[in-house]
């Protein structure tokens, strides 16, 4: 099952994903992907507000957040 972090006053919290995209073909296609990209600027932004403390308990340095934060939305 897919997980989406939440940060609420300092604290990252993970619940399940509750989207689902149903149907076929090309539009549940098309909307699978929209959601990915809304999914991966939603982490970004919350990536780019954490503190060098939360980076480190990730095990991130602050290089490899600012890296992954300058990524478009459709970068993987």
């Amino acid at each position: 099952m897919a997980t989406k972090s939440y940060i609420n006053g300092g604290n990252m919290h993970l619940a399940p994903a509750r989207r689902h995209v149903g149907g076929n073909g090309i539009m549940g296609s098309i909307a699978s992907t929209i959601l990915k990209w809304q999914e991966r600027e939603s982490m970004r932004h919350q990536l780019a507000g954490l503190d060098k403390e939360y980076l480190t308990d990730m095990g991130l340095s602050a290089s490899e957040a600012k890296l992954e934060t300058a990524k478009s939305f459709w970068q993987s």
